[in-house]
């Protein structure tokens, strides 16, 4: 009956938050202001203000004091404290999300790229959430939890100040539900009498996670090629109404499954066709695999081990990368996390109910990335479960009831397809990007056999360090009962990272589902040093190693006189330099209070994270996406609906998105269709300036040449005039 009230619950919420996002649309910048409207807006407005508020739990506070009532102040008190915690929510999620006021949104992505910042001081860029709502509310619940006979009057009170901001067009409909969640959870927070710090603890993680993956991921363009051709992908499929068949460039996609196209369509018929939407499923299964982990362990091991495998999790350079991508990798690590999370609590807790949680996530996985959707979770299983000798879950996890329940969600999709495509789809989606990409390379994405080494030691820096003795433990206690956990997490690592050192096609997102595993472990090490269990004086050493090697890198690289295409200052390495050689530092500090040296770890790769996002990130964006992006924009204004933009010999799936239309893609080989255009229709090229001569005996007009790309057009196109 709980579960089934935590079902209600979270579909309500959904519904409610579904609903206020079409709202945003509907009500944005359209509602009629009346001057008494207004004025009373105003009057609510200035109540929910955070000073006013503060200066009435004061007064409360004050008159507690001059009549002796200890009721009254801490009243007032806790008011002020919810008031406080309220802000520092509002505030953090406002530099994550940073979500452009009504009216403001035009031309934010170039404010972003130009001006990095963490905190928004123009007002502008922070409208998610409203923090006079959240303040607001916070308050209200102190006071209506100590006042229950005014409860309601507190809670209009707050409900008015939030649709006040939503009238005089400061906030989306969004901004006020989401800031009078927070709000009252802020309230409830400070109230809390039992399990305080468990409840804080949670409270903390769940807003780190937040904060981190949805840090600014609206800021930046789409990188060609996976993300923009993705997105592209859903914003088709959106256009024209097809969610069997995925297209890319309106011609069949037999890349990836549906599910993640499906995902990408919600957001952008949600959050409108922005970089924010395209990115947002990637960021939404990160937070959500995230606190699955804190859950999981939790229940486990505890909340020690708990904290410090979702740290581990969160904090690396990697799920960074790929909570901030619109790719599958994050929702398909999701569902493979869950799937072995489900398999491992039925075998912890002898309940067979989980091994169906186990093949509805499998198929979930299979409809999000195809075969290894089911292979990864059906090998780590096996693998477990031969390792460990439980031989006897072999039967309960294969029960044909959810089997069968694994092919009702993951076979109907395929099955359609291939009736609709025929062997096109199976050559395509099972021969070249299932076989082939694993026994051949495909777009020249190889590798040597080390390649994964490398990926893992820049991109789970500094928890990297504590794989080897958690691995090792795994195995060695492999009989073990109690150390199942370390088994389970041992065999997923190393069967996901020999896989795919063997494939000869290799990219750093491949091995990505490892990493909740690679976390658990480095999370459960570190607890037992913590906890003074087990002291690995070698993965600390370890991590010294590694952190010292970075540090003396990047001191070495600005004397080295390198010719790079993107220009980062000396500073820029200096400072990385310090991020590392303190992590070395704290690698030492480990050694004689290891709790205090891991959360300075962590602290300190979330500085890193929140530096290479605003330092690094924005010169590569525009030096590589930049300027086609000015030409895509370009053209989709100044080309009428009957003209035709293409490429040549390049391809970028980002002009496409951005140009919101069709490209022609021309190559050596079908050169002279773009002759024959441009004698018909109006016509815009974007290539490179090498390719140029190649194109001059047309006679096409140069509109601009910027970097590695230049813009033709025939006669009558107008030249090109940056924003």
């Amino acid at each position: 009956m709980k579960s089934e009230k935590v079902f209600a619950v979270l579909v309500s919420i959904a519904v409610l938050v579904a609903f206020s996002v079409r709202l945003d649309y509907l009500l944005a910048g359209s509602i009629p202001q009346y001057p008494a409207a207004v004025t009373l807006s105003k009057v609510f407005s200035t109540i929910g203000n955070g000073v006013f508020l503060f200066l009435a739990c004061a007064a409360v506070y004050v008159a507690g004091m001059l009549r002796g009532d200890n009721y009254l102040k801490s009243s007032g008190k806790e008011g002020v404290f919810a008031l406080l915690l309220s802000s520092l929510f509002v505030h953090l999620l406002k530099a994550s999300f940073e979500r452009p006021r009504i009216g403001k949104g035009t031309g934010a992505i170039d404010y972003f790229l130009q001006n990095p910042y963490v905190f928004d001081l123009t007002g502008k860029y922070n409208s998610f959430p409203s923090g006079h709502t959240a303040a607001s509310f916070a308050v209200a619940y102190v006071l209506a939890r100590k006042f229950p006979r005014f409860s309601g009057l507190f809670y209009l009170t707050a409900f008015l100040v939030g649709i006040s901001r939503v009238y005089l067009g400061s906030h989306y409909p969004t901004d006020v539900l989401a800031a009078a969640f927070l709000g009252v959870a802020s309230g409830y927070l400070l109230l809390a009498k039992t399990q305080v710090s468990e409840k804080w603890i949670t409270a903390g993680v769940a807003m780190l996670i937040l904060f981190v993956t949805f840090f600014k991921s609206g800021g930046f363009l789409l990188f060609d090629v996976d993300e923009a051709v993705f997105s592209e992908a859903a914003r088709e499929m959106v256009e024209t109404g097809n969610f069997i068949t995925p297209t890319y460039n309106y011609e069949p996609r037999y890349d990836k499954p549906i599910l993640i196209y499906w995902f990408m369509s919600i957001a952008f018929k949600l959050f409108g066709t922005t970089e924010f939407a395209a990115r947002f499923t990637s960021g939404l299964f990160g937070a959500l695999l995230s606190f699955m982990t804190f859950l999981f362990v939790r229940n486990v091991k505890g909340l020690l081990p708990a904290l410090l495998a979702t740290l581990a999790l969160v904090l690396n350079i990697e799920f960074f990368v790929y909570s901030h991508s619109a790719v599958t990798d994050m929702t398909l690590a999701f569902f493979i996390t869950a799937s072995l999370f489900a398999f491992y609590l039925g075998a912890h807790h002898a309940n067979e109910r989980w091994f169906m949680w186990f093949w509805v996530a499998s198929a979930l996985a299979v409809l999000t990335k195809g075969v290894v959707g089911l292979l990864f979770p059906s090998v780590i299983a096996g693998g477990f479960i031969l390792l460990s000798k439980r031989t006897e879950l072999i039967r309960q996890i294969l029960r044909p009831s959810h089997i069968g329940l694994f092919l009702l969600i993951s076979a109907p999709w395929f099955i359609i397809q291939f009736m609709v495509n025929g062997w096109e789809f199976f050559n395509a989606f099972i021969v070249k990007h299932h076989i082939k990409r694993y026994s051949g390379v495909i777009s020249s994405h190889g590798g040597p056999f080390y390649y994964y080494f490398l990926v893992l030691l820049a991109g789970f820096f500094p928890w990297v360090a504590m794989l080897v003795p958690g691995i090792y433990r795994g195995l060695k206690e492999r009989l073990d009962r109690e150390s199942g956990l370390y088994l389970l997490c041992a065999v997923w690592v190393l069967f996901v990272f020999v896989f795919f050192s063997i494939s000869r096609t290799k990219l750093p997102n491949y091995i990505f589902p490892l990493f909740p595993a690679a976390a658990i472990l480095s999370g459960l090490v570190m607890a037992g040093m913590v906890e003074g269990a087990r002291r690995s004086k070698a993965a600390l050493l370890t991590l010294l190693f590694i952190a010292g090697l970075f540090a003396s890198a990047l001191l070495v690289i600005p004397s080295l006189g390198l010719e790079m295409d993107i220009n980062y200052p000396p500073k820029f390495f200096f400072v990385l330099a310090a991020l590392f050689a303190t992590a070395a530092a704290l690698s030492i500090a480990a050694l004689y209070r290891p709790f205090s040296a891991f959360m300075g770890l962590s602290a300190l790769t979330l500085v890193l994270i929140v530096f290479l996002r605003l330092y690094a990130l924005p010169p590569a964006n525009i030096y590589l996406q930049k300027t086609l992006f000015d030409y895509s924009r370009f053209a989709r204004v100044n080309l009428p609906s009957n003209g035709v933009l293409a490429t040549y010999e390049i391809n970028k799936p980002s002009i496409a998105f951005y140009a919101r239309r069709g490209v022609v893609k021309a190559d050596k080989t079908n050169v002279h269709r773009l002759g024959e255009f441009a004698r018909s229709t109006p016509l815009m090229i974007i290539t490179t300036p090498s390719r140029y001569k190649e194109l001059k005996d047309y006679g096409f007009k140069v509109l601009d040449s910027r970097g590695d790309y230049m813009l033709l057009g025939t006669e009558n196109a107008p030249h090109f005039r940056p924003k």
